[in-house]
């Protein structure tokens, strides 16, 4: 069966702590026609109880998410993971996009799932979570009491993508999984290590560059083979001239 736009759209939750909060995401979700969840983490404090209570009609949301100890495998076969942070440092992705941006890059793609993490209510995305993620998104809020609450996040992203769901173009091409990205970015990295090319410390996280820039360019299995190809000779050639 060929999944419409909402059914490839996940909606992550790391580290979730409220089970009032996951039942009002739920609620977010299925007014907005998203019906996929993922929770990461340790979820021994969630109480079945209290999610019931504010998911209401959306329960059925909860009961059938799913579940993981790692965000690297709760988005590995995604083809666009946007983590939704306001936060920015030397750690964090270089490029954040708009809600509105967001649902767009979404849409142009052909197939493949597009997941959108959302961190813990306390203290949101941590740097090891953010770099997990493909791509960054932010959602504008009054310096004075910048933070919000979960469930409204997850509902202004929802309401992004259905607005954008209206308007999906036939065509387009479908994104390699981040699985295939980070494989990619091992070639190239251990290409660069033959190379010489780490003779200290690496202080500018140069596999990291790599990764986010193949995908955030949402590369098709083409061109994705293409590169893989060009390191690996790249390798082969090092051999040779180290002979």
């Amino acid at each position: 069966m060929v999944k419409t736009f909402l059914d490839r759209i996940i909606i992550v939750l790391c580290r979730p702590e409220g089970s009032l909060n996951i039942g009002a995401v739920c609620r977010a979700m299925e007014n907005m026609g998203l019906s996929r969840l993922s929770l990461v983490g340790d979820l021994s404090g969630i109480d079945d109880e209290k999610v019931r209570m504010m998911a209401i009609h959306a329960f059925p949301v909860y009961r059938k998410a799913l579940r993981f100890e790692k965000l690297e495998d709760a988005v590995a076969g995604t083809v666009i993971a946007a983590g939704i942070t306001r936060r920015r440092g030397k750690n964090r992705k270089r490029v954040s996009w708009l809600p509105e941006q967001m649902a767009k890059r979404a849409v142009e793609t052909e197939g493949g799932d597009i997941a959108l993490v959302f961190g813990n209510e306390q203290n949101g995305l941590n740097d090891e979570e953010l770099a997990a993620c493909s791509e960054a998104c932010h959602i504008p809020s009054h310096p004075q009491n910048p933070s919000l609450n979960l469930s409204h996040a997850v509902q202004i992203m929802a309401y992004a993508m259905y607005r954008e769901s209206a308007g999906v173009r036939v065509g387009g091409s479908t994104p390699v999984s981040l699985k295939r990205v980070n494989s990619l970015t091992g070639t190239v990295d251990a290409s660069l290590k033959e190379a010489g090319y780490y003779d200290k410390p690496d202080r500018f996280r140069t596999a990291q560059f790599f990764r986010d820039i193949f995908a955030r360019a949402r590369l098709t299995a083409t061109e994705a083979d293409h590169l893989e190809k060009v390191f690996q000779r790249f390798r082969v050639r090092l051999g040779e001239k180290k002979e």
